[in-house]
């Protein structure tokens, strides 16, 4: 049976970042599709009409053509903005949430942070149970979360990219059949080399 990752975005930020006490990227959280009208939030994080280039932080690096068409839904709504970070050695952090509007599931969140770890290290710290993928940066893993998602299965895909570590997480509706998300490993491969090129072209 495969062992959850759940913890290894944090724990890549406190053994690969050295970042400060709280490294834990910003945008995990659903989001709320009511606060088009009511948000009290800034515009970097407030949602916005998908047009993901219209959006903050990491959000302009997703195709949303590509994520629509890989998982059949209609993702409406993205807010995104720089991850929490103290200090001027904190490493820069970008965010994205994504969501339909209609539910808090499907969502789609992304997080991408600069470190100083190299790709041994890396790897190092995954956990067990995951599997590699192909053709996307220096390392790449991916894996399907069963248990403890607060919905249902979630992918995980994440990748290490010249000093820089990308994490995707898609989480499914509840009772969604797991062998139907592992179905969509190829589709959001082809969706995380296009983040990981646009990620490249902006710098």
């Amino acid at each position: 049976m495969k062992r959850a990752l759940l913890a290894v975005p944090a724990a890549l930020l406190l053994a690969l970042a050295a970042c400060s006490d709280d490294g834990t990227p910003s945008g995990e959280e659903p989001v709320d599709t009511a606060a088009n009208e009511s948000s009290e939030e800034s515009a970097s994080s407030a949602p916005v009409e998908l047009d993901l280039a219209d959006a903050a932080g990491a959000c302009p690096l997703i195709d949303g053509a590509t994520l629509n068409s890989v998982t059949g839904e209609d993702f409406r709504f993205a807010s995104g903005g720089p991850g929490e970070a103290e200090g001027e050695e904190a490493p820069a952090q970008l965010t994205c949430a994504v969501q339909t509007g209609e539910a808090a599931y499907p969502d789609l969140t992304l997080f991408v942070i600069g470190t100083e770890a190299s790709v041994e290290v890396y790897e190092e710290q995954l956990a067990d149970g995951t599997e590699s993928v192909d053709g996307l940066g220096e390392a790449a893993y991916w894996i399907v979360h069963t248990e403890d998602t607060g919905a249902g299965p979630a992918l995980e895909m994440g990748w290490y990219d010249g000093g820089t570590i990308f994490e995707m997480r898609y989480t499914t509706p509840v009772d969604t059949d797991p062998a139907a998300v592992n179905e969509l490993v190829g589709g959001f491969t082809e969706l995380a080399k296009g983040i990981a090129t646009a990620h490249a072209e902006s710098g």
